[in-house]
């Protein structure tokens, strides 16, 4: 009898977790394709080494990393604007006693303005863009004249913001793998709830930052339970729950859908002050939610000189990124540049960049992050520091500034 008792309750056990798991799997990150989304984030990362020789005839030596970037998506039936600010300060001195410290820094500003005209298709756009840049290189004395470039053009496609739907279903998956929900997890249910996380600003225009989560929360606590997955309101460890994942747990944004872009485009300003002619631009993105835990996105541009003298430009950018827990990121990226110069005289140059990053969430929006790089450029020139594959392997802190 005990024994039948066992195997019974072995078999609720199980017959419970396949239900749950195929609640679960039977969510597809495609699905939520709701046109009016906004998302941005903000990160701050840095790397310090210092060393210090008992030699007496040597100084000590440092190299430190700062970095950071800032990117926002704002969507709608009509428009979507994507921007991206990247900026990156890098000092480091040497242990010869004669020399003094160096330091070089940049920062990068791109964006986009696409303008659907839904009353020809819903996909069909126009797009304004621009790029603008400031640096200072290592060993130099100043910065160089800034860098700006317009374009215009039209386009064809749509990307999808599915971040909502992704924290939507970690809280559903969370709560239920507690027992504080109990039910069918549908789509529908997902959806609705994705819908509520999706409009925080708008709670927040209308009970203000400091009230806006009572209301926030008790939406999502009510859907709960008219959907049938609580028989009462949520409790105060479910709310925390939500808060939690919400606030303070990291979920890297989801994308799904294509465009390509077409147009022309205008350098003003290079970095040495000049102008140059009109350029030919081609842009396409992809991104790809594999699964409810990972992400593929990939950005390739390609650019050439309206003259007789043409050179080309093409950039391919892939990025592969898997939750491995609520607190562990596994994030990828390759990064393939090709530039070929309009003076036939120079070689073609050929840059390939590949990392793979462990990001260990320890608190709220800090996060400890090993880094495994390889660097290979491909120049046809012989004994000028670029034939070897350039591997770094570092430890930096991240923090999450929203």
């Amino acid at each position: 009898m005990i024994k039948k008792y066992k195997y019974s309750l072995l078999t609720v056990v199980i017959l419970t977790s396949t239900a749950f798991a195929d609640d679960i799997q039977n969510l597809d990150m495609t699905d939520y394709k709701i046109t009016d989304t906004f998302f941005d984030e903000a990160y701050l990362n840095g790397q310090f080494s210092l060393t210090s020789s008992s030699d007496s005839g040597k100084d000590t030596s440092y190299d430190g990393k700062l970095n950071g970037y800032y990117k926002l998506r704002n969507m709608t039936l009509d428009y979507a604007q994507d921007f991206r600010l990247d900026g990156n300060y890098d000092i480091s001195k040497s242990d010869n006693k004669d020399e003094d410290s160096q330091d070089s820094y940049n920062g990068l500003m791109t964006g986009h303005v696409d303008k659907y005209l839904i009353n020809v298709d819903k996909n069909l756009l126009v797009y304004g863009s621009g790029t603008f840049g400031y640096r200072k290189q290592l060993g130099a004395d100043s910065a160089d004249d800034p860098y700006f470039q317009a374009g215009a053009g039209a386009g064809y496609g749509r990307i999808y913001d599915a971040t909502p739907y992704a924290k939507s279903i970690r809280i559903l998956s969370d709560l239920k793998e507690r027992n504080i929900i109990d039910g069918e997890i549908t789509k529908s249910i997902a959806l609705q709830l994705a819908d509520i996380i999706s409009k925080e600003s708008e709670y927040i225009s209308k009970y203000s930052a400091r009230e806006y989560k009572k209301y926030w929360f008790n939406d999502m606590s009510k859907l709960f339970k008219s959907s049938g997955l609580t028989k009462e309101e949520l409790n105060s460890f479910g709310i925390i729950r939500i808060e939690e994942i919400l606030v303070d747990e990291n979920i890297f944004p989801r994308y799904h859908g294509w465009i390509v872009r077409g147009g022309v485009g205008k350098i003003f300003s290079n970095y040495d002050n000049h102008d140059e002619d009109p350029t030919l631009d081609v842009e396409f993105e992809y991104g790809n939610p594999i699964g409810l835990k990972s992400q593929f996105f990939e950005r390739a541009k390609y650019s050439t000189i309206l003259n007789g003298d043409t050179g080309h430009k093409f950039t391919n950018t892939i990025t592969y990124s898997y939750e491995l827990s609520d607190r562990v990121d596994w994030e990828n990226s390759w990064i393939f540049d090709y530039y070929k110069p309009t003076d036939s005289d120079l070689e073609d140059t050929t840059t390939n960049t590949l990392s793979s990053t462990f990001a260990y969430y320890i608190a709220n929006r800090l996060s400890l992050d090993t880094t495994l790089s390889f660097k290979s450029v491909d120049d046809g020139i012989d004994d000028n520091g670029n034939d070897d594959v350039e591997t770094k392997l570092f430890v930096g802190v991240r923090y999450r500034l929203k």
